[in-house]
């Protein structure tokens, strides 16, 4: 994956020169740009891409802003990280749009003067996993998070942090690592009196590791359902039902004589 990640970098900055005068190709460019660089945990290069969205596009202003904070924040520029969490409030209008409520809510959290690079790192680290994109990071990358996430002492992301660490484990095939880190996330009390994602979410992340073992597809399944079923009004929670709906379906075909 590393090395057609670092020629698509390559690709997509000769696009951005070459498009100068046609902005919304640049953005597509930048947008990319801003990926890849997160990707590769190149939190400067992400930082400069999504510093220029933000000034630059009309489309959600918010979520780019927020972006461009953590970004910011992981490099170690905390009082410009701050100001630009700051900003993620005042750019928040859409109510309805999940992606623009995360970044507010999140914002909202971060920008206290008690914020570490850490856990700004932590944070790029969770989009990451959002939009599933490990599954894109070299195993050295990933040995890379798991540091870092391993420094983040607040107890207030614990259930977030074991989550990353299960699904970093995941993506190294590390699996009874990902199962010991999925049941701590899963049993976090902190995030549960949030309803924050990270219960039904991990929940979900469990199941599939043990579906994917002929002797625990039941007990899989049945925390399946128990994340759909026992978790209401958390953050892209209709995101989580439909992997979960497609997993189901996916057991019963391959179930099926």
């Amino acid at each position: 994956h590393m090395c057609q990640i670092s020629s698509a970098l390559t690709s997509f900055h000769d696009a951005l020169n070459l498009a100068s005068d046609q902005r919304e190709i640049q953005h597509v460019c930048l947008y990319e740009i801003g990926w890849c660089s997160m990707i590769e945990l190149d939190y400067r290069g992400a930082f400069r891409a999504f510093e220029r969205l933000r000034r630059e596009s009309r489309w959600s202003q918010c979520y780019y802003a927020y972006l461009t904070g953590v970004c910011q924040g992981a490099t170690g520029d905390l009082q410009g990280a701050v100001s630009v969490f700051k900003d993620v409030l005042r750019l928040f209008k859409r109510r309805t749009n999940q992606i623009e409520l995360f970044s507010m809510k999140r914002a909202e959290k971060l920008r206290s003067s008690s914020l570490t690079q850490d856990l700004c790192v932590l944070s790029v680290i969770e989009i990451l996993y959002l939009w599933k994109a490990l599954a894109n990071c070299s195993a050295e990358t990933l040995q890379t998070m798991t540091r870092a996430l391993q420094g983040v002492e607040d107890a207030s992301c614990a259930g977030l942090k074991y989550l990353l660490l299960g699904a970093i484990n995941k993506c190294l095939h590390n699996v009874k690592d990902a199962v010991q880190y999925f049941q701590l996330a899963a049993s976090d009390e902190v995030g549960r009196l949030s309803n924050s994602y990270v219960q039904p979410y991990s929940c979900y992340e469990l199941g599939c590791v043990l579906v994917s073992n002929p002797e625990s597809v039941g007990k899989g399944k049945t925390l399946m359902i128990q994340a759909k079923e026992d978790y209401a009004g958390y953050d892209f929670e209709n995101r989580l039902h439909v992997r979960i709906h497609s997993a189901l379906a996916s057991i019963k075909a391959g179930a099926q004589p």
